[in-house]
């Protein structure tokens, strides 16, 4: 009896002792979720945009920040245009959009980022056949010399200066090359306009129906001589931009020179382009507003004066509210050729040989 009953308190020590279980580690904390990507999106992108087959414009789109290190994928719905483009700074892509055929295709411009919601926007493109609209009927070539390479005050190359383009002095009229415009140029009307000189304050302002006036007549000369809509920018400052892909419109008085109405200060179809109005002569009546603007206009596009006619805006009589049927056909001739195309007798053929 003696032996079980130290056997059954061995037992029994044994039962009810300390646990012998090593303890449990504790579960770590889940962490925490990682924030929501910072929105994103376009801030500045073209809705549309139109181009000549075979031809080239430009676009810039703009991103809500200026996100360093987004990368940027551009796709097309079609064969109808080609694209490519590069960003300069944080936020900012510039593309070249060019036509093939003639139709209508949607871009797709997407900006990614790990830290930043993806950013898209779309596109639309329409592609113009160059070829269209153009009846060889229409088609004078001394007009064609006049207007587009010079041939009325400039006929040798050998004019005194400031009657020859700076690229035509020198040369011949059939070794100039077109002048027009490259890519679609915004405008400042720069307003007020400081300045002096012996006779005294040159500088003028223009007024609020002036102001209206000139935008007006700068919409309807793009749109006449491109055939194209106008989606530009006009500002109204008193900075002028000065810069590649701005045309400048500024104010003078009578001060600025004897008898002066409108000119330009810089060559025709200069890509920092500056045309000068007098305010003071277009408030009056002596410098005939709507016919000015557009003259100017066209000569900051690219074009040349012709032999005087009552009924085109390119020539010396300033009196036509708008460019001649005659004017708008060789303007949109030498703009489906586009700058810096070689002097030809028949530019009809040239676009075709293009389009092929």
């Amino acid at each position: 009896m003696k032996g079980l009953t130290i056997t059954l308190a061995t037992v029994l020590l044994l039962g009810c002792g300390a646990d012998s279980t090593p303890p449990t580690t504790p579960a770590p904390a889940p962490a925490p979720p990682p924030p929501p990507p910072s929105p994103l999106s376009w801030a500045e992108l073209p809705e549309e945009i139109t181009v000549g087959r075979w031809t080239a414009e430009t676009f810039v789109a703009r991103l809500s920040e200026a996100v360093e290190g987004a990368t940027y994928a551009i796709t097309s719905s079609g064969a109808a245009a080609t694209v490519e483009g590069e960003s300069p700074e944080p936020g900012v892509f510039e593309g070249t959009v060019t036509g093939v055929e003639a139709g209508e295709v949607t871009l797709t411009l997407t900006a990614s980022h790990p830290g930043y919601e993806t950013a898209t926007g779309e596109i639309e493109v329409v592609v113009q056949n160059l070829l269209a609209g153009f009846d060889p009927e229409l088609f004078d070539l001394e007009f064609w010399r006049q207007m587009v390479f010079n041939a009325l005050i400039c006929p040798t190359g050998r004019e005194p200066p400031g009657q020859c383009a700076e690229n035509h002095a020198g040369l011949p009229v059939e070794e100039r090359t077109a002048q027009v415009y490259s890519g679609r140029p915004d405008f400042v009307i720069h307003t007020p306009v400081p300045g002096e000189n012996e006779d005294g304050v040159w500088g003028g302002a223009f007024s609020e129906s002036q102001i209206e006036e000139i935008e007006d007549g700068i919409r309807d000369a793009w749109e006449q001589l491109t055939g194209l809509p106008f989606t530009q920018t006009i500002r109204v400052s008193g900075t002028p931009m000065g810069r590649e892909g701005w045309i400048d419109v500024w104010a003078v008085t009578d001060n600025y020179g004897e008898r002066f109405c409108s000119g330009l200060a810089t060559h025709v179809g200069a890509l920092r382009g500056t045309v000068i109005l007098n305010a003071e002569g277009m408030e009056d009546g002596r410098c005939p507003g709507r016919s000015m603007i557009l003259h100017m206009v066209g000569n900051a596009l690219g074009f040349h004066q012709v032999e005087a006619s009552p009924g085109h805006t390119m020539s010396f009589v300033l009196d036509a509210d708008d460019f001649s049927e005659m004017e708008r056909y060789h303007a949109r001739l030498a703009f489906a050729l586009g700058r810096g195309a070689p002097y030809t007798d028949d530019p009809l053929a040239v676009l075709e040989g293009r389009a092929r």
